[in-house]
């Protein structure tokens, strides 16, 4: 057994890599899988492992890189910086959803939520009064147009002016409950309101981007077993811009809209988040209290590349360890790998969200923009 420096071999290197059984098993697929030595060949598999704990190669020593000419398109991104994503299939059991944090408020808005309980409550009663009063009025227009009919509203104007009263009501109910809102003040010509404008603007560009996705589902990826330079697999909803308000709550400063593939809406005003899914289920949160994620992440893109992203180099489907191409596989074609913007919104209590969008330039304008409006909250 050898210990220590191996004697380095020109001949026997040279002897490896013209060896027609080395080509069979790369070249056509035949090589067994890693770890499967032990049952074709015990007693080699056992030498092999112990040979290799109790010796070091030459060029181990002098660090002298691999020569592989497949690794030039597929240096591995910075692990901090640049994590790898890829699209699976599987649901599995880690759902990404806010579901279970809408009945949580922070503290200090415990008040507002019961004011917008208050006043959710007294526009249900108003609309419920509004419906009937609406069903009377359209009874009364049928008997009212019927007397006609049969000549008797001609002389019998009674019904005419209950049927006038009664448009009365209905339209002073409408007034109501359009005059039934929470109104939120918050524009005062300060530092804070300008730069919630600048995140209104920033925001705006966001959201025109190509494609937008909600991760509802995320997991790690075994790389080895994989045969991937992904770090993660994902399993992306794409995501449509909408048009929706909370009827009864109105602000001086606009809010910025995140839709929810899988859950409440997420309603951001300038110092909290409302979590809304109807008009009984919604959660308000502090935003000092949300952890926000805003980085960038390359993407190991299958599908079509939207027009306004960037690709950032190439992998291929099935990798090695150091991300050239595993030779194993027949059809192992190449993928692009591109830049997303990664946005993660979560909190102790329950809040839980994940978004991507194809724009990192936009989403990287609006990153700026919402820090500096977060840092200024967290002075107050």
């Amino acid at each position: 057994m050898k210990f220590g420096i191996r004697t380095p071999s020109l001949k026997r290197r040279i002897s490896a890599r013209t060896s027609w059984k080395r080509y069979v098993r790369h070249s056509l697929g035949l090589k067994a899988p890693r770890g499967m030595g032990i049952l074709t060949n015990p007693k080699k598999a056992l030498y092999n492992k112990v040979y290799n704990k109790t010796s070091v190669s030459v060029d181990r020593l002098l660090k002298v890189p691999k020569n592989n000419n497949d690794a030039g398109n597929t240096t591995t991104p910075n692990d901090k910086t640049y994590p790898v994503g890829i699209e699976t299939s599987n649901t599995g059991n880690i759902i990404r959803s806010s579901n279970k944090a809408l009945t949580v408020t922070s503290k200090n808005f415990e008040d507002l939520r019961k004011q917008i309980t208050d006043i959710y409550n007294k526009r249900v009663e108003l609309i419920k009064q509004l419906n009937s009063a609406k069903t009377k009025l359209f009874l009364l227009t049928l008997v009212h147009f019927g007397s006609y009919l049969v000549i008797i509203g001609f002389f019998y104007k009674k019904i005419a002016e209950t049927r006038k009263l009664q448009q009365d009501v209905v339209k002073k109910l409408e007034e109501q409950i359009a005059a039934t809102f929470v109104q939120l003040t918050f524009a005062d010509k300060s530092q804070l309101e300008k730069s919630w404008l600048n995140c209104v603007d920033t925001f705006k560009e966001m959201m025109s981007s190509e494609k937008i996705w909600d991760i509802t589902y995320a997991e790690g990826v075994d790389r080895a077993k994989a045969r991937t330079m992904a770090q993660t697999a994902t399993k992306r909803t794409p995501l449509h811009t909408k048009d929706r308000d909370i009827e009864f709550v109105k602000s001086d400063l606009p809010y910025l809209l995140l839709p929810n593939a899988n859950g409440p809406d997420l309603f951001f005003f300038p110092t909290f988040l409302i979590l809304f899914k109807d008009n009984v289920d919604f959660g308000i949160f502090d935003i000092r209290d949300i952890n926000f994620r805003l980085k960038l992440t390359a993407y190991i893109e299958e599908e079509s590349v939207p027009k306004d992203t960037e690709i950032v180099q190439h992998t291929w489907k099935k990798t090695n360890k150091d991300g050239s191409r595993d030779k194993r596989f027949n059809n192992n074609y190449q993928i692009p790998v591109v830049k997303y913007g990664d946005m993660g919104i979560n909190s102790e209590s329950g809040l839980d969200e994940s978004f991507m969008f194809s724009n990192f330039d936009a989403f990287s304008n609006f990153s700026k923009t919402f820090e500096f409006h977060f840092n200024l909250l967290m002075k107050l």
